[in-house]
């Protein structure tokens, strides 16, 4: 019995010793948490960081050689308290910017030269913080490029105990417009699947009722080829016109300078397709038909040394590819007026290519939704980036613009357990290329069917664009020319390059 009481005495005087643990790990769970709510905030300034940086670059440029109004306006839309683009948000602190012009021969309009240096710091370009005398000297210089780079300090809440604040940075060159400006080759890649068949919620100009979700990107690829130029501002006139051969519709002017095509993805049967199946994607009559495949896809080496980057001749086009490169698009870069009744590649997404009220139960015009195939991304991608390298031109830059839900599936011809990440792997093979990719996700949701990696619909597009300044977010099924016309203006008018890591002059 003595023992027994002995025990329970011992028991007794354990009363209470839990308290202090879960005290302890209590304390532990709250600073976790913290930690989440902190990190997220630094993510979100570091978000809005980089694109009012990269706003201010692509303004600076615009306003370039004038460097006095290059370097205003790059401080005006920089991320700076009272600018534009202000980052805010609680306990963020942004800096102002510096402002660094550069004569860079991967620009247009490249002549040697020293950029104009500030007044408080006459050893390198670097400009003087916001509210100091601007650069000198004043007026037109020989710079082709600027650079903008900005900080902001976000203090911790949370963290604050091990971490008192964080300093994100954000930096974006951007390329000088003008008329010698660098010409492009863009290919445009639709997602041509049945989910686009579903209700826009814009409405769409010339389409009296019920515009898809494919309408609003046809609508969108009309604002790009009106930002573009088909040929040297200097001519009145593009001139005559010279048809693609090869598998290929659409035309090319005498003297092109950008040139876009168009793919859709799934692809359309044919190596490459034969012209009265291209025709029937892109006609304007309701009732044709095609057939439709996946070609096999595999991860393509690019190599500059090769005209055809190492893929097999029967491989040139696999079926991807609606509308070869044209420039036929407009009549003069003056005349924003498409050529409704001419152009292949305008007749694909133009309704006024198309007879008004041809479609009793529905409008209906141009590339048709292909669908039975499910969604295939890389194939797509791939084939993009093999005839940007076939129909490379001297001095001309290369750019893909990919437009999807994001809701990528495997194929049903041939087995890929990974249908995302090939997409990812497509575009990192184009990137490093030297392709700029722009991704615009449309209406993007839910998870991928990924067997061996984890992605969102969302965070797949991300991950294809070249960077956070090539990445467009349209959450809902509505307008989008307004991401079309920003990746119009980038390509067009003051164009963002990959940051100068040399010392200027002629990195």
């Amino acid at each position: 019995m003595r023992l027994v009481a002995a025990a329970r005495r011992r028991l007794r005087g354990q009363d209470g010793q839990v308290l202090p643990l879960v005290a302890i790990w209590l304390v532990v769970l709250l600073l976790m948490a913290g930690f989440v709510v902190d990190f997220g905030r630094v993510w979100v300034a570091q978000r809005q960081l980089q694109s009012a940086v990269d706003a201010a670059a692509l303004v600076a440029g615009q306003n370039l050689p004038d460097a006095t109004k290059a370097y205003a306006s790059a401080v005006s839309y920089s991320g700076a308290a009272g600018a534009k683009n202000e980052v805010g948000g609680f306990e963020v602190t942004p800096q102002a910017p510096t402002v660094t012009f550069m004569c860079v021969s991967h620009a247009p309009n490249y002549a040697a030269g020293s950029p104009p240096t500030c007044p408080t710091d006459t050893s390198s370009a670097s400009c003087a913080p916001a509210g100091t005398t601007p650069p000198q000297p004043t007026g037109a210089t020989t710079c082709n490029a600027v650079k903008v780079q900005e900080s902001a300090t976000v203090r911790t809440i949370f963290a604050g105990i091990v971490l008192p604040s964080f300093t994100v940075t954000a930096s974006a060159s951007a390329a000088a417009r003008g008329g010698a400006a660098r010409p492009v080759n863009a290919y445009v890649i639709l997602d041509n699947t049945g989910s686009m068949t579903s209700g826009c919620a814009s409405s769409v100009t010339g389409i009296s009722r019920n515009p898809s979700r494919l309408d609003c990107a046809k609508a969108g690829v009309r604002a790009l080829l009106q930002a573009l130029w088909p040929c040297s501002p200097s001519l009145a006139s593009c001139g005559s016109t010279t048809l693609n051969t090869g598998g290929q519709l659409g035309a090319n002017v005498a003297s092109p300078f950008d040139e876009v095509g168009l793919l859709v993805f799934p692809a359309i049967s044919g190596n490459p397709p034969t012209s009265s199946a291209l025709n029937a994607e892109i006609d304007c009559n309701r009732s044709s038909r095609f057939s439709t495949t996946y070609p096999v896809w595999a991860s393509y080496t690019y190599n500059a040394a090769q005209p055809d980057g190492g893929i097999p001749t029967s491989d040139d086009y696999l079926g991807y590819q609606a509308v070869g490169l044209s420039s036929d698009f407009r009549p003069s870069v003056a005349n924003t007026n498409l050529n409704a009744t001419s152009s292949d590649v305008v007749e694909a997404v133009d309704w006024g290519k198309c007879p008004s009220g041809a479609y009793p139960g529905g409008d209906y015009y141009g590339l048709k939704d292909i669908a039975g195939q499910g969604s295939y991304l890389a194939g797509a991608i791939t084939e993009a980036q093999h005839l940007l390298n076939l129909n490379s031109r001297p001095g001309v830059s290369n750019a893909i613009v990919v437009l999807s839900d994001g809701q990528l599936n495997k194929p049903r011809t041939f087995t890929d357990n990974n249908p995302c990440n090939s997409a990812i792997d497509a575009a990192a093979q184009a990137k490093a290329a030297g392709t700029v990719i722009y991704a615009i996700a449309y209406g993007a949701s839910g998870s991928c069917p990924d067997r061996n990696y984890s992605h969102t619909a969302l965070q797949t597009m991300q991950d294809i664009a070249s960077n956070a300044g090539t990445f467009f977010n349209q959450p809902t099924t509505g307008d989008l020319t307004q991401s079309f016309q920003q990746v119009g203006t980038e390509l067009s008018n003051p164009r963002l390059i990959p940051d100068c890591t040399a010392a200027p002059p002629g990195c």
